[in-house]
């Protein structure tokens, strides 16, 4: 049984603010361990129910977060920032199941722990066939198209809420609830782990209760930029629609083709942010 897990880094046990998940901030080291452990609560859960083979996206920030050292090494990791599934690389039609270790709230969900969607400074919001979405909702997506289960996510309360929604029969594990999006009421670590592992293994002896999302015949995907610049400079991309002064709109027929030009728009974004603020 093969196993994918997307891991992301705001709804890892513990971690309440910025400080504990940006590279070179004060708590990012002791992110990263925790970030390592939960995803080691997955993986020993998932072993337990019987699967042979996993493969671990780093998919925070940079992509390159885990401590390789300290990883289950019953794991393969995926690495680095520049590839074209983004948060999904790896996924395959020959995956069992998948999982998503701390992930957030989309972008406004009430006082989620460091919600946004792909990227705090450039994007408000992101519609997928008229539905908003998070990185969770689209990921799961993403899943489907390969026939693919996502049957566990973890992350804070408002996560597991959000997902319940967009993914039916998903297990969840929340280990803390947030306050006011830049603190939370945590589950003390030891404790959230011994739960990731436990839901690990159920989910994956259980994954004949969730289904892969469906798929549409076409798609349509809308990013709603923080800025005009950066609708201004995507819409300039061949088959991106500028639909207003903030909104672009792309379709494609198949929605991991939407995924290499997500991963664009936002190197798009990066550069133009640079140009703005000098």
């Amino acid at each position: 049984m093969k196993v994918f897990i997307s891991l992301d880094m705001e709804g890892i046990s513990g971690l309440a603010e910025w400080e504990d998940v940006i590279p070179g901030r004060r708590h990012y080291e002791a992110g990263r361990r925790l970030l390592t452990q939960d995803v080691n609560a997955a993986i020993e859960g998932a072993l337990e129910a019987g699967a042979t083979e996993i493969i671990v996206n780093e998919s925070h920030g940079p992509m390159n977060n885990l401590i390789l050292e300290e990883l289950h090494p019953q794991a393969d990791v995926i690495r680095g920032f520049f590839k074209p599934l983004c948060m999904m690389q790896g996924i395959d039609s020959t995956c069992d199941a998948a999982f998503f270790i701390g992930y957030h709230g989309r972008a406004g969900t009430g006082e989620a722990v460091m919600n946004h969607t792909l990227s705090g400074l450039a994007i408000h919001r992101l519609i997928l066939n008229g539905k908003e979405v998070g990185e969770a909702g689209l990921n799961a997506a993403v899943a489907g198209a390969f026939g693919v289960p996502v049957v566990l996510v973890t992350g804070d309360t408002q996560t597991a809420e959000e997902v319940q929604a967009d993914i039916p029969g998903v297990f969840t594990v929340a280990v803390k609830a947030g306050i006011t999006g830049l603190s939370s009421h945590a589950m003390h670590p030891v404790r959230a782990r011994a739960l990731i592992r436990q839901q690990a293994k159920e989910s994956l002896l259980n994954r004949h209760l969730v289904q892969p999302l469906a798929q549409q015949a076409d798609n349509t995907i809308e990013v709603e930029f923080t800025k005009t610049q950066f609708a201004t400079a995507v819409s300039w991309m061949p088959g991106v629609e500028l639909v207003d002064g903030r909104t672009v709109r792309f379709r494609s027929a198949d929605i991991t083709t939407m995924m290499p030009v997500l991963q664009a728009m936002l190197m798009i974004t990066g550069q133009v942010n640079k140009m703005i603020t000098g």
